[in-house]
């Protein structure tokens, strides 16, 4: 089963080569008005502190998200050398480790935040720039931490000094939608970032993420949210209705953006897609409640950098391994980046 997923994902990483990645990513250029928007998650100290340094040191520039998307939408172009760099979920390593780093290096960053996941406090706990090495390591471990797994809403607000706070919807929601099983109920699920890729179920006639599901119980077959696909409900065999699905989707990306404005005191103009999943739907309602722009995964038959006149609510972004492919002094070679992929 590992031998055959290995070759799954190397068939996958060929395919993104040939159709999806940049063409620095495969030692090419890269263009001077090109704006390359990366991908992080969880954030390791030193893993996140070198490629940042990388970044700096070979003359890029952290931006903001407001000057990305002046630069987008051909307002104004952004300083040379520009790129994007985005934390995905908010775990609680965007604070304690990628606040810190950010901020000694000099860079700029932004936080696509799942808002019902925010922690309801203002405490602010320390970051690894506040202790000695030594005791790094519950603070470098905390997305996998039972307790705070997640940023709180205090950190939210301080970290605004260097990294500019987004949506990544409220609920980071997958449902139901069908009547067959796919996958159990495991452990990873019940906290954490894994808690999301516990689908929805039915409760009383409302879906809620329900924890109590014992290990190894089957889960239906679900898709996100933002999907727009009908959620389906076992018990009667019925779908939700159109209307329902809208309002659903409403209800994810207009109530994260309320809590950031009443938690944050910001407007949250942009959205991040949970999975990279989106629809004709979802992208409507996006601008109907206030979003400007929505940010995928890598994308097939566009550029594979946003430029002026792309699609702003299909914005192009690449994965971290990819940060030290960037044109520069002490570029990392592609087998090194690989070998250090496949090895996690």
């Amino acid at each position: 089963m590992a031998l055959a997923k290995r070759a799954i994902d190397a068939g996958r990483l060929v395919l993104d080569f040939v159709t999806r990645d940049p063409a620095f990513v495969r030692g090419g250029s890269l263009p001077s008005d090109d704006i390359p928007v990366f991908t992080f998650h969880s954030l390791e100290p030193r893993s996140f502190e070198r490629k940042m340094r990388y970044v700096r040191d070979a003359g890029y520039q952290g931006i903001g998200m407001a000057t990305y998307l002046d630069a987008l939408t051909g307002r104004k172009p952004a300083p040379p050398k520009s790129v994007l760099i985005t934390i995905d979920d908010g775990r609680a390593t965007t604070w304690t480790v990628g606040f810190p780093i950010l901020r000694q290096l000099g860079l700029r960053g932004v936080a696509f935040l799942v808002t019902s996941a925010v922690h309801d406090s203002d405490d602010v706990s320390p970051t690894l720039g506040d202790v000695p090495e030594a005791q790094w390591g519950p603070l470098a471990a905390r997305d996998d931490s039972a307790d705070r797994p997640f940023v709180t809403w205090g950190e939210v607000r301080a970290m605004r000094e260097v990294i500019d706070v987004e949506s990544h919807t409220h609920l980071h929601a997958r449902i139901p939608v069908g009547p067959e099983a796919a996958g159990a109920m495991t452990s990873a699920m019940r906290s954490g970032y894994g808690a999301f890729d516990r689908p929805f179920l039915w409760r009383d006639g409302l879906l809620v993420r329900d924890a109590s599901v014992p290990t190894g119980s089957p889960l239906p077959v679900s898709a996100p949210r933002l999907s727009a696909r009908p959620a389906f409900q076992a018990e009667n065999g019925s779908c939700e209705s159109e209307a329902e699905v809208q309002a659903a989707i409403r209800f994810d990306l207009g109530e994260a953006r309320r809590l950031i404005r009443e938690r944050v005191g910001v407007e949250a103009r942009t959205v991040c897609y949970p999975w990279h999943v989106h629809s004709e739907t979802a992208r409507r309602i996006a601008a109907e409640v206030g979003y400007v722009a929505g940010f995928a995964g890598k994308v097939s038959g566009r550029p594979t950098i946003s430029r002026p006149g792309s699609d702003l609510f299909e914005i192009a972004r690449v994965g971290e391994d990819y940060v030290e492919r960037l044109p520069g002094p002490g570029r990392r070679s592609l087998l090194s980046v690989l070998g250090e992929k496949f090895r996690r």
